[in-house]
């Protein structure tokens, strides 16, 4: 093989390792640089989702568990709250009738279905 190119292909390499190297910098820089932004702003990761595009059908989800002390509610999705968390579900299911339908802020309602 040409001198030639051995030698360029050496330095091809060591290019390849400074470009890997600086790109890490880079990267890290800009996550610092991000969470400095973040916390000047008191921001969560949830709020820079950006929004989809389209629509899509969706229903509220029905309440599926109640607390009896606060009022508090819960659909069951989602990491469960304190005051559910260890204990029996069944406790504190709430019974659904099957002809109730749910309001905008996700709570039950009952239709009036008679003819």
């Amino acid at each position: 093989m040409n001198s030639k190119v051995r030698v360029l292909k050496q330095q091809l390499a060591r290019l390849d390792e400074r470009i890997v190297a600086a790109w890490q910098q880079e990267q890290e820089a800009a996550i610092e640089h991000i969470r400095q932004v973040m916390n000047f702003f008191n921001l969560v990761p949830n709020q820079l989702r950006v929004d989809r595009r389209g629509t899509y059908n969706t229903k509220p989800v029905r309440m599926k568990y109640h607390d009896p002390v606060t009022g508090a509610t819960w659909s069951g999705r989602g990491r469960a709250p304190s005051w559910i968390r260890n204990k029996s579900y069944n406790d504190f299911l709430v019974k659904q009738s099957d002809d109730a339908e749910i309001d905008a802020e996700g709570r039950s309602i009952q239709l009036d279905i008679r003819k």
